[in-house]
């Protein structure tokens, strides 16, 4: 929410062209971007959906994977796909896969889902990409990839805080 009262703005990495309260302001106008961060941002041409950040249950943050009882319940780094967007892509649960952002990239395994279905957001077909945030470190679980490799570093007008929950990613299957 931002300013004294409620008010909408698409994220920076927007799959939609215009923010659709305010159509000739694409953004939140006191949102901070460095420079060489807004010369690292995707558009929907190249990175076609949209991917969000999240934290499981079966790993707190960082803090749990080094338990092995944990480790068991979730060795290894996944994300989320939705059924659609998987036959699109032809992969299968299990594949492994690249998402990929202007900013860099991870590679996990698909587990492809009803949870995540293709949306339709102004009038177009748009697929979110679930990718959860708690490997990339040593710990009883396998190593994986940084989330936030893929995410900018653009800080909301109130607090400075990244935007990691919603940016334009590509996702393949390898």
């Amino acid at each position: 929410m931002e300013g004294p009262f409620p008010e909408h703005y698409e994220p920076v990495e927007s799959p939609i062209a215009a923010n659709p309260l305010h159509p000739t302001v694409k953004q939140n106008p006191s949102t901070r971007v460095l420079p060489n961060d807004s010369a690292r941002m995707g558009d929907r041409r190249q990175f076609p959906y949209v991917a969000t950040t999240y934290g499981i249950t079966e790993l707190f943050r960082h803090w749990t994977k080094h338990s092995r009882l944990n480790a068991i319940l979730q060795p290894e780094q996944f994300v989320e796909v939705g059924e659609q967007l998987a036959q699109r892509k032809g992969i299968v649960a299990g594949d492994m896969v690249k998402v990929s952002s202007h900013r860099g990239y991870i590679k996990a395994r698909a587990v492809v889902t009803k949870r995540i279905r293709t949306l339709e957001v102004m009038g177009e077909p748009l697929d979110t990409i679930g990718v959860p945030c708690v490997w990339g470190f040593e710990g009883a679980t396998k190593k994986g990839y940084l989330a936030n490799a893929l995410s900018p570093a653009v800080g909301d007008a109130n607090t400075q805080t990244p935007e990691y929950k919603a940016f334009l990613v590509n996702i393949e299957k390898i």
